[in-house]
């Protein structure tokens, strides 16, 4: 199978996010801030209009394994596949953050590896 931005992120990394102290939201000034988001973590649901972003971005685990030539799972252990896997999905990795943020920082970063791969 070829290794893709997929082939790092957990089933549940959204309950993971959601199970985190803090998320980040857009204030009425348009500035981004951290609060508590207590209902989140009661329910484990992450809110319309938010999403889980990743600090470290799975595809950009790909982007340098590519560059290395390795582009199917099969070139990797199993071991080392869940090892990033889980510092992938880890707690400290997640954050919850307003959809149109996610979008546009997931864009730059795709746009960022695919300029590095030409």
């Amino acid at each position: 199978m070829p290794i893709t931005r997929a082939t790092f992120i957990a089933a549940n990394h959204a309950s993971v996010a959601a199970a985190k102290s803090t998320m980040f939201e857009v204030s009425e000034d348009g500035d981004l801030k951290e609060t508590i988001p207590v209902d989140v973590r009661k329910t484990g649901l992450i809110p319309d209009g938010y999403s889980v972003d990743f600090v470290l971005d799975p595809a950009t685990v790909v982007s340098s394994l590519a560059k290395q030539g390795i582009t199917t799972e099969d070139q990797l252990t199993k071991e080392l596949i869940d090892e990033v896997k889980a510092r992938i999905n880890a707690p400290e990795n997640l954050r919850i953050v307003p959809t149109f943020i996610y979008e546009d920082k997931l864009k730059a970063v795709l746009a960022a590896n695919e300029d590095e791969e030409d």
